[in-house]
């Protein structure tokens, strides 16, 4: 399952640090450029607008307890990870194992969140607990959402799946209270902000997919290993103060 993932799933924050000419070092007082591909609802990149989204959220903190100038910028995937390889972009956030981040990075010690797809049902209804489960079965999903790919999987004739596409999480959560459909595919996070306001007895869910993310330096940014420790000793101090919040 997860290496369907690794590549498409993979939440990717950049951080493009220039080079101090004299002493080859980064300066925290010069802007670090945050990049993020779409992946919603962890990062959205919208035209005009600046990237939003759950992960960016949980990132900035961390940021600034690293007392850490930086802008958010949207970027394609593979061009994030042909600037970590190089060098050009240093920091990310994502999962271990990408095949162009190869031997070019460092990855953080500490796991800095997770990020679990789930599918909910209804008590009556028989679970679903892996991908060959949802065949042939109707199964309510948000729209604009690619699941990190998973999507396509839905979407291939062969899966005999009914889509029911749906604007929002609550009205998702809804139209499975109102028997519309039998299941939701759904990250946790905000699927428990949605059943805080929606009583649906009994409700399920099982676990389909679920990432690991870490801190990632490129090997070739100017002391490297001391910038990885940096970000992971802002993430734990911050976690032991209870200032991160869980996905």
């Amino acid at each position: 399952m997860k290496s369907i993932y690794k590549v498409v799933f993979m939440l990717v924050i950049c951080l493009s640090l220039p080079v101090t000419a004299i002493s080859g070092q980064k300066s925290d007082a010069q802007e670090f450029e945050v990049g993020v591909f779409n992946f919603p609802p962890f990062a959205v990149i919208e035209e005009g607008k600046e990237p939003s989204g759950i992960l960016i959220d949980y990132i900035k903190p961390i940021l600034k307890k690293c007392n850490l100038t930086y802008s958010i910028k949207g970027y394609p995937p593979k061009r994030l990870y042909k600037y970590l390889a190089d060098g050009e972009t240093e920091i990310a956030l994502g999962v271990k194992g990408v095949p162009e981040l190869e031997g070019n990075v460092l990855y953080s010690n500490e796991k800095i969140t997770d990020i679990d797809l789930r599918v909910y049902s209804r008590a009556e209804t028989p679970p679903i607990k892996t991908k060959e489960d949802m065949h042939g079965k109707r199964i309510i999903t948000i729209r604009g959402y690619s699941y990190g790919g998973f999507i396509k999987y839905i979407e291939n004739p062969a899966t005999k799946i009914v889509a029911d596409v749906t604007n929002g999480h609550e009205l998702a959560f809804k139209k499975l209270q109102a028997q519309r459909a039998d299941y939701v595919l759904n990250y946790s996070l905000p699927s428990e902000k949605a059943l805080k306001s929606i009583n649906i007895p009994g409700i399920q869910s099982y676990s389909i997919s679920s990432l690991e993310l870490f801190f990632i330096v490129s090997k070739k940014s100017p002391d490297a290993e001391n910038l990885l420790k940096k970000l992971e000793q802002a993430f734990i101090e911050l976690k032991k103060e209870g200032n991160v919040f869980n996905m």
